[in-house]
């Protein structure tokens, strides 16, 4: 979709970038994504998504705003406390950037509505930082053909993975089933959240979606990266696909809640 002459100028210094140009910014304008979470590490996905042209920007989230969480969610205002995550976030990606189209989605993702969610949508990103919403976007993803990121933040510690994404080499792409034994090397639940580890996370995660936005190969196909901010250690893993694995997964399809071990929690009447 070409550009308007509105649009060119608002985004002529990320154009003017060499590799990316007119014909990379009208691709981020064509292009939709649906961030799973809006909170700590959903918030820098998507303020940067949005400010980085994306076209179409659906949030999904059923929670509310709370003042002890507003270090790490920058993107509220203390006047928003105890308003929806998803809804305010889209009218305030909306006041910095009217060209992308923000869709506030107040669901908590699920086995009844992700394949649903997953229409039209070019990549999922799931930063729900929940096992279970982990493995239902998974199978989901995997029976629909839709490349997908997770990433999570634990303490000083996180990690962030491309899935459902070939390889140049043509190799099977992994799924986020194939790299559960590595990724519970990173969790860690002690207490205590700190906001700028989040945001650093996101800012990579995104800058990665741009990437394999504008096919960059291999940045992340089959790909989890680590960075522990303590001790300025960035690590990159391969990812292997378990063929097996995966043949499960798509003979079983989508599991029930309980199953996932999803604790559902009531719709939300807005």
């Amino acid at each position: 979709m070409a550009l308007s002459e509105k649009e060119l100028q608002h985004f002529k210094h990320a154009i003017a970038v060499p590799g990316m140009g007119v014909a990379m910014q009208e691709k981020l304008k064509d292009t939709r994504i649906l961030v799973v979470g809006a909170g700590g590490l959903g918030c820098p996905v998507i303020q940067y998504l949005s400010s980085s042209g994306v076209g179409v920007l659906g949030i999904a989230d059923y929670g509310v705003i709370n003042d002890e969480d507003m270090h790490r969610q920058p993107i509220f205002q203390v006047q928003d406390l105890r308003k929806h995550k998803a809804k305010m976030a889209a009218s305030r990606l909306w006041a910095s950037n009217p060209f992308t189209k923000h869709y506030p989605l107040l669901l908590q993702v699920k086995p009844q509505n992700i394949l649903q969610l997953l229409e039209g949508m070019d990549f999922v990103i799931d930063c729900s930082q929940n096992i279970a919403t982990h493995l239902v976007i998974n199978d989901a993803c995997m029976a629909q053909g839709k490349p997908f990121m997770i990433g999570e933040v634990h303490n000083w510690v996180s990690w962030w993975a491309g899935y459902n994404i070939a390889p140049a080499s043509g190799d099977a792409a992994a799924s986020y089933r194939c790299s559960l034994e590595l990724t519970d090397e990173y969790r860690n639940f002690d207490a205590g959240i700190i906001g700028v580890t989040h945001g650093a996370t996101g800012m990579m995660m995104v800058n990665e979606i741009l990437k394999y936005i504008a096919g960059v190969p291999d940045g992340l196909a089959n790909k989890l990266y680590s960075m522990n901010y303590l001790h300025n250690a960035y690590l990159s893993h391969t990812i292997y696909s378990n063929a097996a694995v995966i043949a499960d997964t798509l003979e079983k399809g989508l599991l029930t809640a309980e199953e996932y071990g999803l604790d559902i929690v009531p719709d939300i009447e807005d």
